[in-house]
């Protein structure tokens, strides 16, 4: 039923939208799936400034770590890394390339010494982050100019990031993470960057995509080209 009813369920939304399309500000109620990062570093220190200059949309968000079919969620966008979006999808970027660290409390380091190079992480305890339903991200650094996987080992496996980071604060080992997420920590000294920056890796940053063959909400639109400003005037 749900099958044959969803043609017409797609016409009723693009009917409503054709409507919107006439007034003189943005309307309309958005679905969103995202992950972690982009809930925390890209969405919510817009998201204030977004809703007070829209103020006839509403966003629906859904935080997930999961690959979300946006099309069977019936979700009118979703996030993540640029090259991980399928072919048939628009993707715009909406954030830069983003770069992993590997660091550890002052006292851990006090304790166990430095690692000045990717293979001296063999000789530490390494707690490690492992996505729900998939495998322990690898650790992935710089050699010679390519990125090369090192398997390490430690007591501690967790799949949340503020976990992962108050293992680290309280000096049980070494953790691989992106760098927004720690900024603040290594600024006041509560962690220490490990290694030299000619190995750590720049990942794809995160885009936003939606269907080619959906009509494109005004309320989307919207969305897109606040995010576009943000990022350009990150870079001013």
């Amino acid at each position: 039923m749900l099958r044959q009813l969803r043609p017409l369920l797609d016409g009723f939304d693009a009917a409503i939208e054709s409507v919107n399309a006439f007034r003189d500000r943005p309307a309309g109620h958005l679905r969103l799936t995202l992950p972690p990062p982009v809930a925390k570093f890209t969405l919510a220190p817009i998201l204030a400034r977004f809703l007070a200059k829209y103020p006839e949309i509403t966003i629906e968000i859904s935080v997930d770590v999961g690959l979300i079919d946006i099309v069977a969620g019936r979700f009118d966008a979703g996030f993540r890394r640029g090259n991980v979006i399928a072919r048939d999808m628009i993707a715009v970027r909406v954030t830069d390339d983003m770069r992993q660290v590997a660091v550890a409390s002052p006292d851990y380091v006090a304790r166990h010494g430095r690692p000045q190079a990717p293979a001296d992480l063999h000789a530490h305890n390494c707690i490690r982050f492992r996505l729900p339903g998939s495998g322990v991200i690898p650790w992935q650094f710089l050699v010679d100019g390519k990125l090369a996987e090192f398997e390490v080992h430690g007591s501690v496996i967790v799949n949340e990031p503020d976990l992962l980071i108050r293992a680290a604060i309280e000096g049980i080992g070494v953790i691989y993470i992106m760098e927004e997420y720690v900024a603040p920590m290594i600024a006041d000294g509560r962690l220490v960057a490990l290694l030299d920056d000619s190995v750590l890796p720049r990942m794809p940053g995160f885009c936003m995509f939606y269907p080619s063959r959906r009509q494109n909400p005004a309320a989307l639109q919207a969305l897109i080209e606040f995010l576009r400003t943000s990022l350009r005037d990150s870079h001013q």
